[in-house]
């Protein structure tokens, strides 16, 4: 396996981790009590898309990344690496939305919010500066 889908499987998994964290744990359990800026961003009006909590939302993008990178890196398809590309790229414009939200609209930052979000534009930044390989 090359190493640039290790990496990948490895940012995609702590991704995976804190979205689960976010969805699994009581909010005030993981964040503190409702004055924490992580408290503050998860009961935000932002903490949904399409109706659907943000976290179960990363839980499947994430889940279906990293089996779309582990059958990629074993089986290398024109397709899988286009799907990879593409969802990855959605997901990085999805972090610098929520990055956005976080430092303009809410005030507050959620430290797994921003692990998330992170990992996912370091994920594209690293298909992009590895495209060629």
């Amino acid at each position: 396996m090359k190493q640039k889908y290790k990496i990948l499987l490895a940012i995609f998994t702590v991704c995976l981790i804190a979205s689960a964290l976010l969805a699994f744990t009581p909010i005030e359990k993981i964040c503190g009590d409702e004055t924490s800026s992580c408290s503050i961003v998860q009961n935000s009006e932002y903490k949904k898309t399409l109706g659907i909590n943000n976290s179960i939302l990363g839980l499947f993008i994430f889940t279906i990344l990293i089996f779309i990178t582990a059958s990629h890196s074993r089986n290398p398809k024109h397709h899988k690496k286009l799907f990879l590309v593409f969802g990855t790229a959605i997901s990085a414009i999805a972090a610098i939305y929520f990055i956005f939200l976080q430092a303009i609209i809410i005030k507050a930052f959620c430290p797994y919010c921003m692990i998330i979000d992170i990992g996912s534009i370091l994920a594209l930044a690293i298909i992009i500066a590895t495209k060629n390989q």
